[in-house]
């Protein structure tokens, strides 16, 4: 028979279903905008961000130490994952995410969860300020429709430059206009995104230097390739034929021949990367054909793109976010101001026909999905994998942290189950192997739809189990509705994420209450972040918050006064009393006159270690010994060092003093 706890259970399960069902959609409607924006600031494919997220939700989900948290790509960590990219090809992505999520399993099982949180909050605010500052720099190019440049600092002092793009009012042309130059946008975006797929599939079966077998089995792989490459460069020459006419009566001499030269240039492009793929004597071309035939594409868009209405897209997105956020009524607010700008855009580049950037997604989700490859993994030299454990090392050090420092912040948001932080972190190591298998971004649990999960009455894991799944259906159903949202759109919600994760009078404000000290290891941090990289920033900060605690445990403050008509020697110490600083306070014990009484005042000592007690004792005696006498705060000093210790002086000083008396 069951128990009445048993019994109970059933119900218990139910209940909490009612309500993680609502929390679980509210969970998706923030995450699917999240998801794509982040996927476009770090240099990599939508479908990647929304196959991280499905994995946070369906996998992480199940197994997660913080039920209420959920997991999916962060914004903390694009600009690792861009540099990953630029730095070793979007085929290396997946091994570096991987090698990350074995570190935080590895740590999970070691149960190491709580040493990650052992980070100063000053490095911590500087270093999501420092990341705020880069989202933001570089989303604001993308959302006038233009190229983020190499290096936070030059992405920074580029603003003004974005700004003159996008600032003046657009051209006003018939609707007819802008509709074809739309198509054309949409129609050479899909033939991008299908070359950027070639591409990976290129560079995951490559051989630098193949030998007589690996030519054999690259002809054998190339071929289909070969196929989908000579589609891509007959569709391709059909469209330059389309729009040259289109352009010839509706644009101005200077931009006919920039987009005749764009245009030869793709064409040549692809054209060449057909070819190689069938010739044994270019294999080695390979990869960098495809590479190029993929950039030609890109700046031939770029030559078609409108700075002008992209940046009207982006302000309008961001204007949504605040009225909606701020200004509706507080029961409309369930439903996120992220998700409602977007359709708002959506809906706007739609009535209009605005010839801007839309979201490349692929037909099918799964054509995305790219494990290892054994044979680059092979051809990889020793010094780059020094470079891929080292960046995937500090994903899963940043993503620990971001993970770990956002489950503390749920704790404080409900009153149900606390985080296991242990548990947690192998969760995330898992989850992002699995990423990383499946050549998905990182993933970190995230305060904004962790919050919208709590502030929906989400009670338990699954509500963030369910927020996958919503994800997944979505994206296998409705993926063409995403190839209507404005790429402009997306990143000024990214723009806006990256004000707030900036937070500069709240952090400041913050941390001057703890000195100044502080104060200077956030903007360090920031600073280095912005005009270096992340990693340099977060050791910069790690590095004087060391400095500043080796600082605090030897710094020693001495202020001696000297009563001549009383004999009497007052010694106030302020600090730290270690080894580090005796000299200091031996010289001024020197200082005190034969045969007065020395007064020491522990009142503002913070710590006192045996080296300086020693001294103290020592000294005591010697000066006894000539007459003088020590008068010691022993119950002040009691709460300081070692009670047995400073029973066993006091004792020994009162009886000195009894005898000398």
């Amino acid at each position: 028979m069951n128990s009445p706890q048993e019994r109970v259970q059933p119900e218990s399960i139910l209940s909490r279903i009612k309500h993680d069902f609502p929390a679980s959609v509210v969970v998706f409607l923030v995450a699917l905008p999240l998801c794509m924006g982040i996927a476009i600031a770090s240099g990599v494919p939508v479908s990647a961000g929304l196959l991280t997220g499905i994995v946070g939700g369906l996998i992480v989900g199940f197994l997660a130490g913080a039920p209420l948290q959920v997991s999916g790509p962060a914004a903390g960590l694009t600009v690792i994952v861009y540099s990953v990219v630029q730095d070793h090809g979007l085929e290396m992505l997946g091994t570096v995410v991987l090698i990350g999520g074995l570190f935080q399993l590895i740590a999970g099982i070691f149960k190491l969860g709580q040493w990650f949180r052992a980070v100063s909050p000053a490095v911590i605010k500087g270093m999501l300020s420092g990341i705020g500052v880069l989202i933001f720099a570089s989303q604001f190019h993308v959302m006038v429709d233009d190229k983020p440049k190499e290096g936070g600092l030059n992405n920074l002092l580029s603003i003004p430059e974005a700004i003159e793009k996008g600032l003046p009012m657009p051209q006003w042309t018939d609707e007819e206009e802008r509709q074809i130059r739309k198509e054309h946008l949409i129609a050479f975006g899909d033939l991008h995104e299908r070359q950027v797929q070639l591409y990976e599939r290129v560079a995951e079966q490559a051989v630098e230097h193949p030998d007589e077998t690996d030519i054999e089995r690259e002809l054998a792989e190339f071929e289909s390739i070969a196929e989908q490459q000579a589609a891509i460069t007959q569709e391709l020459e059909k469209l330059e034929q389309e729009v040259t006419n289109y352009e010839l009566t509706h644009s101005s001499k200077q931009k006919q021949v920039e987009l005749d030269k764009r245009m030869e240039s793709a064409l040549q492009a692809s054209q060449t990367a057909r070819d190689d793929l069938t010739d044994e004597s270019k294999l080695e071309d390979v990869r960098e054909d495809q590479e190029r035939a993929a950039e030609t594409l890109a700046a031939l868009m770029a030559s078609l793109k409108n700075h002008r209405w992209a940046a009207k897209v982006g302000l309008f997105t961001i204007g949504l976010i605040l009225i909606w956020g701020s200004m509706t009524p507080k029961k409309f607010r369930i439903i996120p101001p992220p998700l409602v700008a977007v359709a708002g855009a959506t809906v706007l580049a739609t009535l209009l026909s605005l010839p801007v950037f839309y979201v490349e997604v692929p037909d099918s989700l799964f054509s995305e999905i790219h494990f290892p490859s054994w044979i680059v993994l092979k051809n990889t030299p020793l010094v780059e994998w020094k470079t891929l454990i080292q960046s995937g090392l500090l994903i899963a050090v940043v993503a620990s942290a971001e993970t770990l420092l956002c489950a503390v912040a749920v704790d404080q948001m409900h009153s149900g189950p606390r985080t296991k932080y242990d548990r947690e972190l192998a969760a995330q190591g898992v989850g992002n192997m699995v990423c990383g298998f499946i050549g998905a971004l990182p993933m970190t649990g995230v305060i904004v739809r962790s919050a919208a999960n709590v502030q929906a009455g989400g009670k338990s894991r699954w509500s963030a189990v369910m927020h996958g799944l919503w994800l997944l259906l979505f994206v296998a159903l409705l993926g063409w509705l995403l190839r209507s949202i404005p790429t402009a759109c997306l990143a000024a919600m990214l723009v806006y994420t990256g004000v707030k994760l900036m937070n500069f009078p709240k952090n400041l404000r913050d941390l001057w209450k703890y000195g100044s000290g502080e104060v200077v290891i956030y903007v360090v941090t920031v600073s280095t972040i912005v005009s270096v990289d992340l990693l340099s920033g977060v050791l910069a900060g790690v590095g004087l918050s060391a400095l500043k605690l080796l600082y605090t445990f030897s710094h020693l403050k001495t202020d001696l006064s000297v009563d001549t008509e009383q004999k009497l020697a007052f010694l106030k110490l302020n600090g730290a009393a270690t080894f580090l600083r005796l000299p200091i306070l031996a010289e001024e014990l020197e200082r005190v006159p034969k045969g007065f009484e020395l007064r020491v005042d522990f009142q503002n000592l913070d710590y006192i270690d045996h080296a300086c007690l020693d001294l103290l004792r020592n000294w005591g005696k010697q000066h006894e010994s000539l007459g003088g006498g020590v008068v010691i705060d022993w119950d002040s000093l009691n709460a300081r060092f070692d009670r047995e210790q400073s029973v066993k002086s006091r004792s020994e000083n009162e009886s000195k003093k009894t005898k000398t008396s």
